[in-house]
């Protein structure tokens, strides 16, 4: 069994008994030797993450956005909360609320993992960009990059994801963003010349 500090939710039941094969994010974090954040984070958007419906199935999480609590940006939107408590720590009496209010509401991170069959080999993911995996990527001749911030957001629409879009083009749903992004900051920069 994983060991869990005492103010985690987790620590007073045994989710091992309960779901033996589901090892969730909460769990990761949590456990002797955590799971690096960053490293979740990779995981969570490229490999198959999965969480439970309103009837108790384990779906695959959606692309859905921070709103959709079954989706990929929910669940990193509260892994960030645990980076930020990370990186820069709260006062002691805010943080047992905190930990007061997983007991009470229960982790969302709780929700979301791998069947233990299926868990990620979190030794070979690399979250951050290197040299190597943006020269493959970012190819300066690429004609989809050259197109207008409208032409990108029509075609998003269309598709109904970023991932989706991205596939298109057979590049990486961040590489998409990427180039959107930068598409709108362009065009903030030129608003009104």
């Amino acid at each position: 069994m994983t060991k869990l500090p005492p103010q985690h939710p987790d620590a007073s039941s045994n989710e091992e008994e309960l779901l033996p094969n589901w090892i969730s994010i909460s769990r990761l974090i949590y456990q002797d030797k955590p799971i690096e954040i960053p490293v979740l984070a990779e995981a969570i958007d490229n490999h198959n993450l999965q969480t439970f419906d309103d009837t108790g199935r384990r779906i695959l999480a959606t692309d859905g956005d921070e709103s959709d609590y079954l989706s990929k940006a929910w669940a990193k939107k509260h892994l960030s909360i645990r980076h930020n408590l990370k990186i820069d720590p709260i006062p002691d009496d805010e943080l047992d609320a905190f930990h007061e209010k997983l007991q009470i509401c229960g982790d969302p991170l709780d929700n979301f993992g791998w069947p233990r069959d299926s868990l990620p080999d979190f030794t070979k993911i690399n979250p951050h960009v290197t040299p190597k995996n943006v020269q493959s990527e970012k190819n300066p001749n690429d004609a989809w990059t050259k197109r207008t911030l409208e032409e990108f957001e029509k075609e998003y629409k269309q598709a109904g994801s970023y991932k989706k879009a991205a596939e298109i083009h057979g590049v990486s749903r961040q590489r998409y963003t990427e180039v959107i992004q930068a598409k709108r900051k362009q065009k903030s920069w030129n608003f009104g010349l």
